[in-house]
C-alpha cells in the first residue's frame, strides 16, 4: 500500500493505488485547499518534493493549466493527481 506523505501538514497516509489525491484529503484533515476540483483554478497547487514517478501522469489539460500559471516543473494539481507507489508532496507557495 503506498504511502502519501504531506509534508506540509507532517502526515503520513496509506492509500489505494490509483486514490486520487482528492479524495484522499476529503477524507483525511490536510492544508491542501480545493476550489473547483476540475483542474481549472489552481487552488490546489502542490509540489512533488519526493517520487513525482509516482503520481499518475499529467493529462494536456492540467500541462496546459499549469502553463499559463508559470508553474514551475516540481508542481501539479492535486485534483488531478493518483497515487501509484510512495510520494511526498507540500502545499505549493
Amino acid at each position: 500500500m503506498p504511502i502519501l506523505s504531506i509534508k506540509t501538514d507532517k502526515k503520513n497516509i496509506n492509500v489505494e493505488v490509483g486514490a486520487s489525491i482528492i479524495d484522499v484529503c476529503e477524507n483525511e484533515e490536510t492544508s491542501i485547499l480545493f476550489g473547483c476540483r476540475d483542474g481549472a483554478c489552481g487552488a490546489c497547487m502542490i509540489k512533488v518534493v519526493d517520487n513525482p514517478s509516482n503520481l499518475s501522469k499529467m493529462e494536456d489539460h492540467e500541462k496546459d493549466f499549469l502553463e499559463t500559471m508559470a508553474a514551475r516543473e516540481d508542481e501539479r494539481l492535486a485534483c488531478q493527481c493518483k497515487v501509484l507507489g510512495d510520494v511526498t508532496i507540500e502545499v505549493s507557495e
